[in-house]
């Protein structure tokens, strides 16, 4: 018995402990597996499951070759960086490039252009009065003269009067915009018809031809093409640039400004506020062409030509200075008023060439020149005098030109027939009038 209990005791010890040993065993192999599944990569456990599964459809060689999704997310990031850094770069070429082809483009037009600047005068010197002198000089240099008319243009007027008589000047040489006041009380010689009388007379005579012949046999110039504004364009063009600065000086002025004011009013049919003090004031189109016309105080027609010198070269900087869109209405509202010789293109050459100008500054003169002139009159009538002709030319080519001219044959004999007038005829009264009555024609 006492054999026996230990046999079973151990037996079953024995049992026990191959059985808690076997457990152990798989216990511990279960944790290894675990451990080892968890050190497993998703590739090997993607191995490993496609092994123990049923078998999938053989992939194409170009799907098995491709990159992986990182591969290419890591390509697409390396290339959007070198994107974004060669982003700026493209910029500035692309910008570079195009500030080249528009400078160059713009080069060649203006090349072009100022290469026909003086095209037309071979054609036209009879037409329009042009010496050989002038012609052959304005040829060598690329400098654009256009005349400009004022006239009256009002109803109850009768005849075109020119009011106002310049001479705009584009200088593409010395990159300059000028304009030239001629006093329209100056005695030239018109033709054999009207013999000497007034400038402002040989647009009454014969219209634009007329007064530009006379412009150029007189001062010997080459003037082929002119702008005639009338009475309600001066209205236009400032309101169409948003008014003008004056100065008026004394209250005489004052009065006379009110006067034409309400004139300008009841004839341009407008409502604008008369002026309340002198001094500098901000006015509208109305009161800037009432401005314009006084003539009655200081020096009568000299300042009269200084004030409308001063609004004309504030339209015209203003005008400039605009946008496209404005500078298309500024067109629109100054057309209906304006005659031209120019035509579409030729407008749209000059304002392109203008416009490329470094300043819009604009220099201005008064011919004839303050030292070359007598206020007399003659046979009753009273006339600004060029003394002398040839003088006021070759000072008006120095302010145009910026060269020395020497007149032509025909400019130096219209000279000579008024210092005969002057000095040498038994017709001239021989009175020298300082009060210059300028009444003659208003």
């Amino acid at each position: 018995m006492k054999k026996i209990i230990p046999t079973i005791e151990n037996y079953c010890h024995l049992k026990c402990s191959l059985f808690y040993t076997k457990e152990v065993s798989l216990l511990n192999n279960r944790k290894k597996n675990v451990i080892t599944n968890k050190r497993t990569s998703s590739s090997k456990r993607s191995t490993l499951s496609k092994q123990t599964s049923s078998p999938q459809p053989t992939k194409s060689p170009q799907q098995s070759s491709g990159p992986n999704k990182k591969t290419i997310s890591r390509s697409k990031a390396s290339v959007k960086s070198k994107q974004k850094k060669r982003a700026p770069k493209r910029f500035f070429k692309t910008l570079l490039l195009l500030v080249l082809i528009l400078s160059v483009t713009a080069f060649a037009v203006n090349a072009l252009f100022l290469s026909n600047v003086t095209s037309g005068l071979s054609g036209s010197l009879n037409r329009y009065g042009i010496s050989n002198s002038a012609a052959n000089f304005a040829k060598q240099h690329k400098i654009v003269n256009i005349a400009i008319f004022g006239i009256d243009g009002r109803d109850d007027v009768e005849g075109d009067r020119t009011d106002t008589i310049m001479i705009a000047t584009a200088d593409y040489e010395h990159n300059k915009i000028k304009v030239t006041s001629l006093m329209r009380d100056t005695y030239v010689s018109i033709n054999d018809k009207y013999d000497y009388d007034k400038l402002n007379a040989a647009y009454a005579y014969g219209g634009p031809t007329l007064a530009l012949q006379t412009i150029n046999k007189n001062f010997d110039t080459a003037i082929t093409d002119y702008v005639t504004i009338d009475f309600n364009a001066m209205v236009s063009m400032v309101n169409a640039v948003n008014g003008v600065s004056i100065n008026i000086k004394t209250y005489d002025e004052l009065e006379w400004v009110n006067e034409y004011l309400n004139d300008v009013n009841e004839k341009v049919n407008t409502g604008s506020p008369q002026l309340n003090d002198i001094g500098e004031q901000f006015v509208d189109g109305s009161q800037a062409l009432a401005y314009c016309r006084v003539r009655y105080v200081g020096d009568g027609d000299f300042d009269r030509t200084l004030r409308q010198r001063e609004v004309f070269e504030q339209v015209l900087s203003k005008a400039l200075d605009l946008n496209l869109m404005d500078q298309y209405n500024l067109l629109t509202a100054t057309l209906p008023y304006v005659e031209t010789s120019l035509s579409t293109l030729e407008i749209i050459k000059y304002a392109g060439n203008l416009a490329l100008m470094p300043s819009h500054a604009i220099e201005q003169a008064r011919f004839p020149d303050s030292d070359y002139l007598l206020l007399d009159t003659l046979h009753g009538i009273s006339y600004v005098i060029p003394d002398t002709l040839v003088d006021n030319i070759t000072t008006l080519y120095q302010f145009i030109f910026e060269e020395t001219y020497t007149p032509s044959t025909t400019a130096n004999e219209i000279s000579d027939e008024i210092n005969d007038t002057l000095y040498g005829n038994d017709s001239y009264d021989n009175s020298y009038d300082n009060s210059y009555d300028d009444s003659y024609d208003d």
